[in-house]
């Protein structure tokens, strides 16, 4: 019997001849163009291992399509494979360094990425109004369902994908890689809020220089009904109901932020923004940097229709404390008492506590001392 082990994207496949008068060079040739009754593997890596008996005339039946559990050939194959993603340990280190890598960006360019950022919630929120929020209110008083998909498919994931990919810093994704990082010991908390600070302010910047810019297009004129709608509709929900819409979205964006970092290739990460990002847009949470557009976009278009304390107090105040929630609490923290320094520690106080309890009770147990 012969068994040929081969490296094929990374990954090793267990091939076994069909007979005994299979020698290495048909084995090779095997690899290249198939073997007979079994599976074939073109294009296959030359590299491979031959090992076993030659002479070994019972191995009459085709090869398993793969090798039993058992073999130490299947556990070397899942050791040595390659995924195109990372284990949810490795997420939270590489958001925790991302946090890391962020504290160290300097002024200028820390708000020049947060400034971008706004223009790219711009653009994604106008991409909602003018596609989803033109469907006609008809269409929103009969079904409402369907009106939410077409408003939250595209306009909200595009402008995250952008941001990842692009590279831009937003508000809300900044909440979950420094609190990461802040529990590792990475950054003070001093630094996370100046970080926040800084990105909210830089976030809103753009929001702004973009409305200026998407005014003078005139593009809303005459279709601008859903924007004046939304926006009056934000600022009613009450303080505790658009805090708890807050803690809601940015939940969404945490793990958009945390599957991005996973994906190792372009595709994977737009799949894993789309998912948890059109989901917030649909249900309608409240994301603070998105209503840093939506809001004085509304007063823009409509001089008056709005006031500043209720911009503010209504609603960017109870969003963006909402918002740090979902982040910081909701996605850094939890993964950080599952998989970061925060597990260790506990874990090892409770070992100590655990052990230092037992050595009481076996000591009164010899003392002849009730427990």
């Amino acid at each position: 019997m012969v068994t040929l082990v081969t490296q094929r994207s990374g990954k090793a496949i267990l091939i076994k001849a069909v007979s005994s008068s299979c020698d290495e060079g048909s084995l090779a040739n095997a690899v290249s163009g198939g073997l007979p009754g079994g599976v074939t593997s073109p294009g296959a890596r030359s590299a491979m291992r031959v090992h076993g008996d030659h002479d070994d005339p019972t191995n009459i039946f085709p090869m398993p399509r793969y090798p039993p559990a058992h073999t130490s050939a299947t556990f070397e194959a899942v050791a040595a494979r390659k995924s195109l993603i990372l284990t949810p340990p490795e997420i939270y280190a590489e958001c925790a360094h991302h946090g890391e890598e962020k504290a160290k960006f300097g002024w200028l360019k820390l708000l020049t990425l947060c400034t971008i950022a706004g223009c790219y919630v711009g653009f994604g929120f106008t991409l909602c109004l003018m596609v989803g929020g033109n469907i006609g209110a008809d269409i929103l008083a009969a079904r409402p369902g369907l009106f939410s998909l077409v408003y939250g498919a595209v306009g909200f994931p595009a402008a995250f994908t952008m941001i990842v990919i692009c590279g831009a810093e937003l508000f809300t994704s900044m909440c979950a890689y420094m609190t990461a990082a802040w529990w590792e010991g990475k950054v003070t908390f001093l630094t996370c809020v100046r970080m926040w600070v800084v990105s909210w302010v830089g976030n809103f910047a753009g929001c702004a220089i973009f409305i200026g810019l998407i005014v003078s297009t005139q593009i809303f004129e005459g279709r601008d009904w859903y924007a004046l709608l939304m926006a009056t509709k934000k600022v009613h929900h009450g303080f505790g109901n658009t805090l708890v819409r807050g803690i809601f979205a940015n939940w969404l964006v945490g793990i958009a932020t945390w599957q991005a970092n996973a994906a190792q290739d372009l595709s994977g990460k737009a799949i894993a923004i789309w998912l948890p990002i059109s989901a917030f847009a649909m249900l309608g949470w409240e994301h603070s940097i998105a209503n840093q557009y939506l809001l004085p976009l509304s007063i823009a278009l409509e001089p008056g229709h709005l006031s500043a304390y209720q911009v503010v107090v209504g609603n960017l105040i109870p969003a963006t404390i909402g918002n740090w929630i979902g982040g910081a609490v909701c996605v850094a923290t939890v993964y950080a008492l599952a998989y970061g320094r925060p597990n260790l520690v506990i874990t090892q106080r409770a070992e100590q506590l655990r052990a230092a309890w037992a050595g009481r009770w076996a000591d009164r147990r010899r003392r002849g001392l009730p427990a």
